[in-house]
């Protein structure tokens, strides 16, 4: 009798747990990312389409989309210097089908802004670097200011008359405007915007003085005779703008900004390993593609990969050098 009631219930067992099996759903069943990922991903931008930020972040999608055979879907949430993104991003289900492009507002927005929903260090777990670039300022063409020198000596005549369109406090554009300002010695007002899209449509409409935009967000602007660079971070000066001086050159050493900018890519903490795993070494094989190389460097983007566990380390470091720069700056919005 007890034998017959054991061969009774453990088809009744292995049906049930065939039962949840089944109910569960995609992502769950995912996890061990052997067949992951088995529905399209979404790519959390934190600023409005056509930035810097963005254009990054659509050329990394279609080069992972290829690589992964999954379709990787683009997704702007704009505000709050990239807050929003970041807190939606870090309460998102752990699963790889949700995940983040991070740069330095990343790590360091809650010096400025407090409570953001999120913390770098302990909500992500990184995937990997994806690309280097840089900033330059400009003005509008019809701007008397002529160069870097007397877009300074104005700047400490007028105080803030002189305005730098950012992307909110603590988003990279806030970052060089900072990093400028105290570097000249000036006090411009900075003018917050939901992402530098509308606020080079203001910077065109002599709304705001300057701005920091992506040298691939300028060269079109500036060959139309709509705006002139004035200079650029780093230390070389760009291929597509050679006429243009580096910071550096006039004498004026950015904080923070030594090795330009730096874009990558993060995922909600408890992520499987094994996910995160399978989408760097995607990521790093789609963006070593000469077709996707050649393809950014022109707009003065440069591919730069690392290793989740390096990344990892270099999102540390920024969270400790940033916060040490920004508190010794101006922290006006």
């Amino acid at each position: 009798m007890k034998a017959d009631r054991i061969c009774f219930i453990r088809p009744l067992v292995l049906s049930l747990l065939l039962l949840v099996a089944l109910l569960l759903p995609p992502g769950a069943k995912a996890q061990g990312a052997n067949d992951y990922p088995a529905r399209p991903i979404t790519l959390v931008v934190p600023f409005a389409a056509g930035g810097p930020v963005d254009l990054i972040a659509r050329t990394t999608a279609d080069a992972l989309s290829k690589e992964i055979n999954q379709t990787v879907v683009v997704e702007n949430k704009g505000g709050a210097g990239g807050a929003i993104a970041f807190s939606y991003v870090a309460h998102a289900k752990p699963d790889g089908y949700t995940i983040v492009s991070v740069d330095m507002s990343f790590a360091v927005l809650s010096h400025f802004q407090g409570h953001t929903g999120f913390e770098p260090l302990k909500d992500f777990e990184m995937i990997g670097q994806t690309t280097r670039s840089t900033l330059v300022l400009v003005v509008p063409a019809d701007s008397k200011t002529g160069d870097l020198a007397s877009f300074i000596a104005n700047a400490r005549k007028s105080g803030h008359d002189v305005s730098l369109a950012t992307a909110g406090p603590g988003s990279t554009p806030h970052l060089a405007a900072l990093s400028f300002s105290t570097a000249a010695k000036i006090d411009p007002l900075m003018v917050p915007y939901r992402g530098m899209t509308p606020a080079v449509t203001d910077l065109l409409g002599g709304r705001v003085t300057g701005a920091f935009v992506g040298p691939q967000s300028a060269v079109g602007l500036v060959k139309e005779k709509k705006l002139k660079m004035l200079a650029a971070i780093g230390q070389e000066r760009l291929e597509m703008a050679k006429n243009v001086p580096t910071f550096a050159e006039k004498g004026l050493d950015l904080p923070g900004f030594k090795q330009g900018t730096w874009y990558g890519l993060a995922a909600p903490a408890g992520t499987p390993a094994a996910i995160i795993n399978k989408l760097n070494a995607a990521l790093n094989r789609a963006l070593h593609k000469p077709e996707v190389q050649e393809r950014l460097r022109p707009l003065g983007i440069f591919v730069a990969t690392t290793t989740p566990a390096a990344f990892q380390s270099f999102i540390h470091d920024q969270v400790l050098s940033w916060n040490e720069i920004a508190s010794k700056v101006d922290q006006k919005p």
